[in-house]
């Protein structure tokens, strides 16, 4: 009868956890600030908005149309390779690398990269099975929740209550936070999910053709794999107009993550 009694006040206890949301400063605060390289840090930040009930996060008004906002989540990209031989211990897929020195494999209707990086992209996948840490050609992320835009008319989203109230629909792009070797956030990114979930929640054909990486509500058609949103998830709220940064028009590589001897995040580099 005692186990019985402790054993229902655990569960009674976890389920008030899982009910009791991280308030939004709190998790704002949290993403802001944390060590990415800390499997600790990571652990809370992933109960924080893996909870039943957590609170979505206001990005703002994007300059060529539409209102977005953040649905917290750890999961959504996957890798295009899920399980390389590295011979090194594979971080959680909440934790991946892009490679965007890699020549695109889908068609695009532009090819002009804004990104600094662009210039340094080769014709193949880097085939080395080993860890890069330079950022010159990548960078690792945390990936922390979904884009939405309003789906209804912009007079009709004048509150906090009104934009709970919705709709809110996908854009088809997931938004990530980039972290340095220091384990330090470095930037808010939103990367297009090249492997969408289908009607059964399963995830499996890549996304090819011509359409894909264009904001819904975007007046300039504006095609994109990866953009920076912001500098700091802090930027983000309602009432402010952003604009997209860092821009790679053309399909980038997603990898997995590992750890280095002096307990840093690196990217695997091939995919």
């Amino acid at each position: 009868m005692a186990y019985y009694d402790w054993s229902t006040k655990m569960a009674d206890n976890k389920m008030k956890q899982e009910m009791t949301p991280i308030s939004r400063e709190d998790l704002i605060a949290m993403i802001a600030t944390m060590n990415y390289n800390s499997d600790i840090a990571r652990g809370k930040l992933v109960t924080a908005i893996e909870r039943r009930v957590v609170p979505w996060l206001p990005v703002g008004s994007y300059q060529n149309g539409g209102i977005y906002r953040i649905v917290p989540g750890a999961h959504g990209l996957q890798p295009d390779q899920p399980d390389p031989e590295t011979g090194r211990w594979l971080i959680s897929m909440n934790v991946l690398g892009v490679n965007t020195n890699v020549q695109p494999t889908l068609p695009i209707r532009s090819r002009k990269a804004s990104f600094s990086e662009a210039s340094t992209k080769s014709n193949a996948s880097t085939k080395s099975n080993e860890s890069d840490d330079s950022e010159i050609a990548g960078f690792v992320f945390h990936q922390i929740g979904t884009l939405e835009y309003w789906g209804d008319e912009v007079e009709n989203n004048r509150s906090f209550e009104d934009a709970a109230r919705g709709p809110w629909l996908p854009t088809g792009f997931r938004v990530v936070v980039r972290f340095g070797r220091n384990g330090a956030a470095n930037g808010i990114y939103i990367i297009y999910d090249f492997y969408p979930e289908d009607e059964r929640g399963e995830r499996g054909l890549k996304v090819t053709g011509d359409y894909w990486g264009c904001l819904p509500e975007d007046r300039s058609y504006q095609q994109f794999s990866i953009a920076k949103l912001a500098d700091t998830i802090t930027e983000l709220r309602f009432g402010r107009t952003f604009t997209l940064t860092a821009v790679l028009d053309y399909p980038v590589e997603l990898v997995r993550a590992v750890k280095t001897a002096e307990d840093a995040i690196i990217r695997v580099t091939i995919a």
